[in-house]
């Protein structure tokens, strides 16, 4: 038997030595022979361009059809985009299917899914259109409009079948991506790593995207140091290189008559210079003229940009053809990325949080060992934790363990930055109003969120708002807020005008609650008001008291709107009440309570039904203004309480029974219609007895869209109180 087994070993070494001089002649041929005519290795080279880069998919189809076998790939900005996904293995066919299935203006939006903001941010967020750093004392640029935490979640699904690939030369295709070094000006080329970290960087383009940050490393877009790497795909390995120029030529002296157009020309004088030197070492280059015309923001252009790819592919496809026939074999079948399919994640990595601990971030994620995550799973915990406010950008990459499970590794970017933002808002009735917010973290002790708020226009309010958080945990808070609130009031008696007076409060406030936690807030409070009434006309007519008081709340909210303007699902309930009462030593007796409702239903992609309702009730001689029901009036908490058809402060009452039931459109994207049909009951005192004929009828059509600066909304609406009123809104509620 021992003789057997040495015969075994003898004749496996042989086998070995036999196999590794095969191995060693092929790569002697590939590697150190002269290279023969017939015998070529293709380096494909794809330029940056934006939107235009769209053009390259183009090309893909014509090489593909001409029988091209590309050996090498190497991209800059957009061409490392769809270079980079071409070398894990899609096909031209599903990157055709990628740029024209999704919307990238809506890729580009930095938006946080409202249902995961916490309870204390819904009651102040979407209020504002300009955001700006404060560093240093001072109100400073951002470093980029968009983070890029859409676009970096859409690489990681795009990518989910190399996560655990490190060496892009294990690519189906070897793949090279460029980027530029933030801090020393120099070329960064990821051939390994993480691909959507390289293709993040690669396309990070200046004052569009924040710098993406690599190790210990900031990098923007490769096009300002390398827009056509060719000498990349040598350096790779190419014998012969193909290189896709789609980069913005030099605009002419009469487009040169803006600060942008001037600033993009002088970035341009560099791009050019550096796509000159590398035109000149490719063997073979595709410019592609009939795209000058666009521009790289053009993402809502895919199809023409398509369409132009496939007609230069077509052009050129006979060089192509001659290309194939050089090389000895051909390439390798593409059957393209299948499905995403679940990986069993054991565990959870978290890396560079410091702000708030490993357990804060274990909730938000709402992970169980051993369960398998797939992208959308793994995008909605993502989601929830980008949602919050301490953090800036969220990546995540799931990594292979030694006992044949994934672990999900989550990267973090804390914001720890303070704000200061502006709002603009205009009304047919009250015209222009104009909001300035700033926001200052551990800014009086560590744990704390400090904000300030002016609000200039028809109501004058100033407020400072502080939430120590570091007191009750990561979910629970003490809040804290001084405020000084004017508004001036109409006075209306059966319909009619009577009075007129401007409300002053100083109001003093202090709570507890979850104003953190993502789902129901639960709040108990103490407010105090100093109450001033001025500019008063007709005052024998004024009802409202201005006795200074103060009062205990309690306060339920649950708020899962999809997005405060134009919602088109989720449910918000508010319930609240105050007490004022001489067993609480305060001078007014008085209570008030409130239940709103709206809720918003999708029925289909673009419809929704919409229904609300709302409950107030009160006793007490003496009620403070703040405390009657007044549709079509602002409300911090409520947000905008509407009855169709009638004026602002016109339906102010003590109780009130209303509600409403309508239907909302989506025809094209952010283009709204909307019917809404209104009922109501406005009571002196509360009673159930709904035979008395005391109902207010109201219907109203509003067409409208998302603007830059907020919901736009053109109501034309009809009431038994009036025959037809008409109004302009634009921008948030504030």
């Amino acid at each position: 038997m021992q003789v057997h087994g040495n015969r075994r070993v003898l004749l496996a070494f042989i086998l070995l030595i036999v196999i590794s001089g095969i191995v060693s002649v092929e790569l002697n041929a590939i590697g150190a022979e002269p290279i023969r005519e017939d015998s070529i290795r293709v380096g494909l080279v794809l330029s940056g361009g934006g939107a235009l880069g769209i053009a390259h998919i183009g090309i893909l189809e014509a090489l593909e059809e001409a029988g091209v076998r590309i050996d090498y790939i190497t991209g800059t900005s957009m061409g490392s985009l769809v270079g980079g996904l071409y070398s894990i293995g899609y096909t031209s066919a599903q990157l055709s299917e990628i740029a024209l299935s999704n919307n990238f203006i809506d890729l580009f939006t930095e938006s946080r899914d409202r249902r995961f903001i916490s309870n204390y941010e819904k009651l102040i967020e979407d209020r504002t259109i300009a955001t700006f750093p404060i560093s240093e004392k001072r109100i400073d640029l951002p470093a980029g409009i968009i983070s890029g935490q859409n676009v970096y979640t859409f690489l990681s699904r795009l990518a989910w079948n190399v996560h655990g690939t490190e060496d892009f030369n294990y690519f189906p295709i070897p793949f090279a991506a460029i980027a530029t070094d933030l801090e020393t000006g120099e070329a960064k080329v990821f051939r390994s790593g993480y691909l959507p970290d390289a293709l993040r960087a690669s396309i990070s383009i200046p004052t569009a995207f924040s710098p993406h940050p690599v190790g210990d490393n900031l990098y923007i877009d490769g096009g300002l140091i390398r827009n056509i790497p060719v000498q990349d795909a040598i350096e790779m390995g190419a014998t012969y290189t193909i290189a896709v120029d789609v980069s913005t030529p030099l605009m002419p002296k009469d487009s040169l008559n803006t600060l942008t157009a001037i600033l993009n020309q002088t970035v341009i004088f560099r791009i050019q210079d550096y796509n000159t030197i590398q035109k000149e070492i490719a063997d073979y280059v595709i410019e592609v003229d009939e795209l000058h015309p666009y521009s790289p923001a053009d993402f809502d252009k895919a199809e023409i940009f398509l369409e132009i790819g496939r007609r230069y592919g077509q052009k050129h496809i006979e060089k192509f053809r001659e290309i194939a026939a050089m090389q000895t074999y051909p390439p390798p079948p593409r059957p393209g990325v299948g499905e995403t399919g679940a990986l069993p994640v054991n565990a959870i990595v978290i890396n560079g949080n410091t702000l708030v601990d490993d357990e804060f971030i274990l909730r938000l994620l709402d992970f169980t060992p051993g369960v398998s995550l797939n992208p959308d799973i793994i995008e909605e915990k993502v989601s929830r934790l980008y949602s919050s406010q301490y953090i800036d950008l969220v990546t995540y990459r799931i990594r292979p363990d030694d006992d044949y499970y994934y672990n999900l590794e989550i990267n973090i970017v804390e914001n720890t930055n303070d704000f200061f933002r502006i709002g603009l808002r205009y009304e047919s009735g009250t015209q222009a109003s104009l909001l300035l917010e700033a926001t200052f973290r551990d800014l009086i002790h560590k744990g704390s969120l400090t904000r300030f708020e002016s609000r200039l226009g028809d109501r004058l309010n100033f407020i400072a708002d502080h939430i120590y958080y570091g007191a009750l945990g990561s979910r629970f808070a003490m809040f804290t807020s001084l405020q000084f609130l004017t508004e001036d009031i109409d006075w209306f008696i059966d319909g009619e005008g009577v009075s007129r007076f401007k409300n002053e409060v100083i109001r003093g406030e202090i709570a507890a609650g979850n104003y953190f936690s993502t789902q129901n807030l639960f709040t108990i409070g103490l407010r105090k008001d100093f109450t001033n009434h001025t500019n008063k006309i007709n005052k024998e007519f004024i009802g409202a008291s201005e006795l200074d008081y103060h009062a205990v709340f309690l306060r339920f909210i649950r708020d899962d709107w999809n997005r405060r303007g134009y919602p088109t699902s989720g449910k918000k309930l508010v319930v609240e009440s105050y007490l004022s009462d001489d067993l609480l030593f305060s001078p007014l007796n008085f209570s008030s309570s409130q239940l709103y409702y709206k809720a918003f239903y999708p029925v289909h992609s673009n419809i929704s039904i919409t229904n609300s309702f709302w409950f107030s009730y009160t006793t007490g001689r003496d009620l403070p203004w703040h405390y009657w029901a007044s549709p079509n009036r602002f409300d911090p908490i409520l947000d905008s309480t509407r009855f169709g058809g009638a004026r602002r402060y016109e339906l102010s009452t003590r109780n009130i029974q209303m509600g409403s039931l309508g239907i909302q459109f989506e025809p094209f994207r952010h283009r709204f219609i909307g019917f809404d049909f209104y009922a109501g009951r406005f009571l002196p005192n509360w009673n159930l007895d709904f035979s008395d004929p005391d109902f207010e009828f109201a219907g109203s059509l509003s067409i409208g869209a998302q603007s830059i600066i907020g919901p736009l909304k053109f109501i034309l609406s009809t009431s038994t109180l009036h025959n037809f009123r008409a109004e302009i809104q634009l921008g948030y509620h504030f």
